[in-house]
């Protein structure tokens, strides 16, 4: 590829619809190269489209569940044909995080998505918001870097996902997990009931 191309391939790749299978690929095919170098977990977890993962090597989903489910997402999250729709996005700020809290306190659209560590975060947020929340950060000597990334996941911004992804759900066939598979929501072990897991991996996003 010259450099147009590489670019064009790049920004294709980010999109939800297609970077989210491609996570659950990439994923499956390292977890099953651990698994033949003689890898056995005593339990599974997974962040975000990883809790997926994590139910599929728990073995609640099998492999053409897992992909059918990767891709479901990743096209229930994608934006809504309208050009005008903003999904936002995300920024991720490292410094004094209990300081943080105090600094955008006040600034419309902005949430802590993700706590990465004791000194970073990430904030999702309206496209606007975010190039604010840049700026003003910026300023007060945080170090704020844009993420490549096609939504503001973990928000409201990727509230019209939720019920198309339910549908896929619904539709999947799910086993009791083969060992503890922790959820993001409770940090707790899934249930053993196909259907409860279900119903809590429908309120997930």
């Amino acid at each position: 590829f010259n450099d147009e191309e590489r670019q064009g391939q790049s920004d294709t790749l980010r999109r939800t619809e297609f970077v989210q299978p491609g996570i659950g690929a990439f994923s499956a095919g390292l977890y099953k190269l651990l698994k033949q170098s003689g890898f056995s977990p005593d339990f599974a977890a997974g962040h975000s489209f990883g809790e997926l993962t994590a139910l599929w090597a728990g073995d609640v989903l099998d492999d053409n569940t897992f992909y059918y489910l990767a891709k479901a997402r990743g096209q229930a999250m994608a934006a809504p044909g309208s050009t005008t729709f903003d999904t936002g996005t995300m920024v991720a700020v490292q410094g004094d995080i209990a300081q943080l809290q105090n600094d955008i306190q006040g600034m419309e659209d902005v949430t802590i998505a993700n706590y990465n560590s004791n000194d970073q975060v990430v904030l999702a947020g309206s496209t606007p918001a975010m190039q604010a929340a840049q700026q003003h950060l910026g300023a007060k000597g945080y170090v704020v870097t844009p993420l490549p990334v096609s939504a503001a996941f973990h928000t409201n911004f990727v509230g019209h996902a939720q019920q198309p992804f339910a549908q896929a759900i619904e539709k999947a066939r799910f086993a009791p997990p083969r060992f503890a598979v922790y959820g993001n929501s409770s940090a707790q072990p899934y249930s053993n009931q196909p259907e409860a897991i279900k119903a809590t991996l429908k309120d997930h996003i």
